[in-house]
């Protein structure tokens, strides 16, 4: 940008009306003892200096922008620190409850653990304490055929089996005798096969009675199966 051009100022000594009416006044002015008054000065606007002018008013409307923009971003920035301190906030709150829900599992676990060691040592003290009156009447069968009171002892051992079945009943435990049934692999083990009369398959003698509890086996029953009627002279198939 080229500098303006300065205030013409005359040099040759000649002055215009306006310079002569200005000496008259300075002369009144130095009678009455006055300073004389002095003209203001004239300074032309140049093209440079309106140009510079839109420059600047450019760069004030740039910077104002600028710092609206900065404003702007700002508030994007207090809005950012208060989600992120809210977000904290539930993450300290989601970490706590889930340190107070992993205590109390933890202590559903210890006592789930300890109430089901409890029940079980009940449920094992109860049935054993069931089987001391077999006991009993074992030891009587025994002291009885030690004093050779045969009579006694059969009652004993009867009594004994009865009370026996009696307790594996109220257990759940079920007896399974498949004399005279057909064989069932699934509930029975055959221990071997003989010629009878019963149809092939059937079972004619019971080695051991099995026993289940509930839909489990807990003893197949060993039998003898029928292989069918004998053929000539006694052989066997």
């Amino acid at each position: 940008m080229h500098m303006a051009d300065k205030t013409r100022i005359p040099v040759n000594g000649s002055t215009s009306g306006t310079g002569r009416r200005a000496s008259a006044a300075d002369g009144k002015a130095r009678a009455a003892g006055e300073k004389p008054a002095v003209a203001p000065a004239y300074t032309p606007v140049s093209e440079g200096d309106a140009v510079a002018a839109q420059a600047l008013a450019a760069a004030r409307a740039e910077l104002e922008a600028m710092a609206a923009h900065v404003e702007g971003l700002e508030a994007v920035r207090k809005e950012a620190e208060r989600v992120c301190a809210e977000a904290q906030r539930d993450r300290d709150d989601y970490l706590g409850s889930l340190q107070r829900l992993q205590a109390e599992f933890d202590n559903f676990r210890r006592r789930a653990r300890r109430e089901i060691g409890d029940a079980s040592e009940a449920a094992r003290a109860g049935l054993l304490g069931d089987f001391l009156p077999v006991l009993d009447n074992l030891e009587r069968a025994l002291n009885a055929a030690e004093h050779h009171q045969e009579g006694k002892v059969l009652e004993g051992v009867r009594l004994t089996r009865s009370l026996f079945v009696d307790l594996l009943r109220r257990e759940g435990v079920e007896e399974v005798d498949p004399l005279g049934g057909a064989f069932d692999p699934t509930m029975h083990e055959a221990m071997l096969a003989r010629p009878a009369a019963e149809p092939e398959g059937t079972v004619v003698d019971v080695f051991e009675k099995g026993y289940t509890l509930g839909d489990r086996i807990l003893r197949p029953a060993r039998v003898i199966v029928s292989s069918g009627e004998a053929g000539p002279a006694g052989a066997t198939e």
